[in-house]
């Protein structure tokens, strides 16, 4: 139950981790299951019920506006994110080439391989 008040990753490494300290591996495999199966079911439960009443104008309508508040919510991350970055030549390169592969290509892997490669070669010439 602790593990269930801490978000995301740090959640599921708190219940390995105590899992395996009191029980061993099985131990550890029951509490991330645990940890797990909860928020799985809760999403489910959720998506069925807005599915189920989403061709009602005024669920569609609150949710096009929770979709805007989300968008929101995450400029205003990202800009605060920005504001106290220390802006560099390279930093800012690396995001506009990072923006750049996501909107032609669509694929994080993709970006993510090719960031790689352009940080390891940015290293190796030490620009």
């Amino acid at each position: 139950s602790f593990a269930q008040c801490i978000p995301g990753p740090i959640a599921f490494n708190t219940a390995l981790l105590l899992g395996k300290r009191i029980a061993g591996i099985s131990g550890a495999f029951a509490a991330g299951i645990a940890v797990i199966i909860p928020p799985f079911f809760a999403i489910v439960g959720v998506t069925s019920i807005v599915r189920l009443f989403s061709d009602n104008v005024y669920i569609g309508r609150f949710l096009k506006g929770c979709y805007m508040a989300i968008v929101g919510l995450l400029v205003n991350i990202l800009w605060h994110l920005v504001k106290r970055q220390k802006w560099s030549v390279y930093k800012t390169l690396v995001v506009v080439a990072t923006a750049v592969l996501l909107y032609l290509k669509g694929s994080f892997l993709i970006v993510i391989l090719i960031s790689a490669f352009i940080l390891l070669y940015i290293k190796e010439a030490k620009f």
